[in-house]
């Protein structure tokens, strides 16, 4: 998938390319970075809130943790805390529960103020067993955390059109609908909010930009693209940007590639000096389907020890 991944030339941008993409992922911190209080406003109702600012989603422990958004928000009455909010296209492989309480307390222990957390769900599919909830307790010792759970095909979207609040514009196309209301009108109500909606017209075709990619998860590519023209997705700020950040993304990721073939070349011909060398290049495709440079380099060690061939082979599966 990552040779796969390389291969994409970034240059010569279409919208079918990004639509397969799907970078939902860049697009909803967007949303939540420049129009975080709309989101506030989602998550705790109809509160006045104040952004304070915007947090490092990264958490330097044993391992580094990235998280999707943390903002410090203030109440109208001068009480502060810590905004965690974690977007999700699709269901989590590890538990969600689970990810949130990590998330938690490292927030807490870093911040040492209260801190609020909620999960987002794009996807209509998505999030229906996430209970907001994880618990345990043995003889007086107990672990409790609840979080908000946000299911946007849950939010009746014409209240959020009606109220034209332009950060969650774009993802109205993902909410519930008016009962009479086929997907494709809705879709040209979606769009149309944001079209005359009271913003300057940069924003207006980032929204419109943001409201494409959203909605390549429940609409048809084509259908987006007659409706959002080319020019827009392309030169958008927030294409802009997530185009920058895939072309990052995919040096580093060639550098990587880079490292992980020299170290199994290096492998196979410390590997060809000491042992039968049809043997030796028969671990060629075992070696290459590891992504995993630590791992490669632990087996160039255990290559230089090997007492046999077969000795390796095993270390190799294990």
């Amino acid at each position: 998938m990552k040779r796969e991944a390389q291969q994409m030339r970034f240059s010569r941008f279409t919208f079918e390319i990004l639509t397969m993409i799907r970078q939902y992922d860049s697009v909803s911190k967007f949303v939540m970075f420049e129009y975080t209080e709309a989101i506030s406003k989602l998550i705790f109702g109809n509160v006045k809130v104040v952004v304070l600012g915007r947090l490092a989603t990264e958490q330097l422990t044993l391992k580094t943790h990235h998280n999707d958004g943390t903002f410090k928000i203030q109440f109208s009455d001068g009480t502060t805390f810590i905004l965690h909010i974690e977007v999700q296209t699709h269901d989590s492989q590890k538990p969600m529960p689970l990810r949130m309480a990590a998330y938690h307390g490292l927030l807490l222990d870093e911040h040492e103020i209260p801190v609020y957390c909620c999960v987002i769900y794009l996807h209509p599919n998505a999030g229906r067993t996430d209970t907001g909830y994880y618990a345990y307790e043995l003889n007086g010792c107990e672990y409790r955390i609840r979080y908000k759970v946000i299911r946007l095909i849950e939010i009746e979207g014409q209240a959020i059109l009606e109220a034209q609040n332009p950060g969650l514009l774009p993802l109205t196309l993902l909410m519930k609908r008016r009962e009479e209301m086929n997907a494709n009108r809705w879709f040209d109500e979606c769009v149309n909010a944001i079209r005359t909606a009271d913003v300057n017209p940069s924003d207006r075709d980032d929204l419109l930009a943001a409201a494409g990619i959203f909605g390549g998860l429940v609409y048809d590519p084509q259908q987006i693209k007659q409706r959002i023209p080319e020019a827009i997705m392309r030169e958008s700020s927030v294409v802009q940007s997530y185009m920058e950040e895939a072309k990052t993304q995919g040096r580093e990721e060639g550098r990587e590639e880079g490292r992980e073939e020299g170290t199994i070349e290096s492998i196979l011909t410390l590997l060809g000096t000491r042992f039968q060398s049809d043997a030796v290049q028969a671990l060629k495709p075992a070696l290459e389907t590891i992504d995993d440079l630590s791992r490669l380099k632990q087996l160039l060690i255990a290559a230089s020890r090997a007492q046999s061939l077969e000795a390796f082979a095993q270390t190799l599966h294990e």
